[in-house]
This record gives structure tokens, sequence and C-alpha cells, in this order.
């Protein structure tokens, strides 16, 4: 039945609701809490206790990741996703978080291949927030590479963001539910990998709220190539 469905729906979106809600407070509670410890034990020399507390609170920041991921889907559900409007240089933006997603690995090497300064309009935040969403799928489903490429190009005023791995890869059949809400691909070697599907679910909106489109170009067992697009003025 279609209006138990929608219910069934309704429900589950509220339960995502409260639920994030109710967990963001702990979790940047906790978050702090880890830092304090870290900078105590820095000045007392603990290198041990150092390094449990930097493991735990990367453990802090994957949570942080999934509760703003599960609070953006209901945002998005509820027409409610704010977007601000601003010029920026869309290569320092690239440039910052690749330099920052190289801090969460240490077996790849994240090279990218830049076009000269480009001036994009729109939510510098967001559009950030699908770079990192991105790289650090190539990340996680590349574990036995070594590198993560990122390349820019213009064509037909857009600016091209491309971010390939060397890793696992996507079968074609399952290429076009990528971007479903909650999708994830499923198989024996696919299973290892956690998460809950909505990282490029998310992606994929924000892009298409800048009137750009988002894409895959991906080989089984050979890595997978993400890339989108961003309309740009050339003249700014």
């Amino acid at each position: 039945d279609i209006d138990d469905q929608k219910k069934a729906l309704e429900q589950k979106d509220e339960f995502l609701s409260i639920a994030s809600h109710e967990l963001k407070t702990p979790v940047t509670s906790l978050k702090g809490f880890t830092q304090i410890l870290q900078m105590k034990f820095e000045k007392e020399g603990n290198v041990q206790a150092v390094d449990l507390l930097s493991k735990m609170d990367k453990q802090v920041n994957k949570l942080t990741s999934l509760i703003v991921n599960l609070l953006d889907v209901t945002k998005m559900e509820n027409g409610q996703l704010a977007f601000s409007e601003v010029d920026f240089d869309f290569n320092i933006l690239i440039k910052e978080i690749a330099e920052e997603m190289q801090l969460t690995t240490e077996s790849h090497k994240i090279v990218y291949n830049i076009s000269d300064t480009i001036v994009v309009t729109g939510d510098r935040n967001r559009i950030g927030q699908v770079i990192t969403n991105l790289i650090s799928n190539a990340i996680k489903y590349s574990p036995d590479a070594n590198e993560i490429l990122l390349s820019t190009s213009i064509e037909n005023q857009h600016i091209k963001l491309c971010v390939t791995d060397f890793g696992i890869g996507i079968p074609h059949e399952k290429k076009s539910n990528i971007f479903n809400r909650f999708y994830r691909v499923s198989g024996d070697k696919e299973n290892t990998f956690p998460g809950l599907g909505l990282g490029l679910f998310i992606s994929a909106e924000i892009i298409k709220r800048h009137n750009g489109k988002i894409y895959l170009e991906s080989t089984e067992g050979k890595g997978s190539t993400f890339c989108f697009t961003l309309p740009v003025n050339i003249d700014k």
C-alpha cells in the first residue's frame, strides 16, 4: 500500500532526525574531552596515551561525519538544507581539502593536477563537503592502492573535478543506483567496507542545487572515477 509506505518513510525520517540531533551534543562533548586529554598528555610526554587518543579522535570524527550526513538527509527531505552564495577560488579549496585528507591516510598519496585559478559562485563549505566525500570514498574503496588522483579541466563554461582511485570498482549493473539514498554496493568484497550510503546521495543533491552534474566511470576490479561539474564565469 502506497500510503503505508509513505507513512513508514516519514516515520523513518523522523527517527533519523531525532536520533542525529540527540547524538550531536554528546559526540561534540566527547571530541572536546578527547582533545583536552591529548594536550594534557602531550605536555607530560606520554606518547602512548597521545597515540591512543589520536586514534580515538579519528573515530569520533567519523561519527561526527555520520551525524552530519543524517542531519543533512533529513533537511533535504524537508526542503530545509540551506546554501550560501559567495565567490571563491575552486582550486584553493581543492588543495586545502586534499592536504587535510592526506592526513587521514598513510597508504595513499593524494596527487592533484589542477588548472589555473578559477572562481566559482556557490556554497564553499557544501562544495567542499562533496570533494571530501569523493576523496574519502576513493581512500576507503582502494585499500590495496597507493594513489588517489585529482584533476580539473574547463569544459563549456563549466569547471570539472574528477577523483580517481585504483580500487575495487563498481559493477556496471550497480552504477545507476550509486547516488540513491542509503544505497551501498553489495557483494562479498564490498561488504567489508562499512557505511550508510549517504555521502554520494548528499553530494549529488549539493551539485544539483549548484546547477552542476555528477557522474562516475568505473571498471570492476580496476577502480572508479567520480566527476562533477559546476558552472563558472570565465571572466571572473
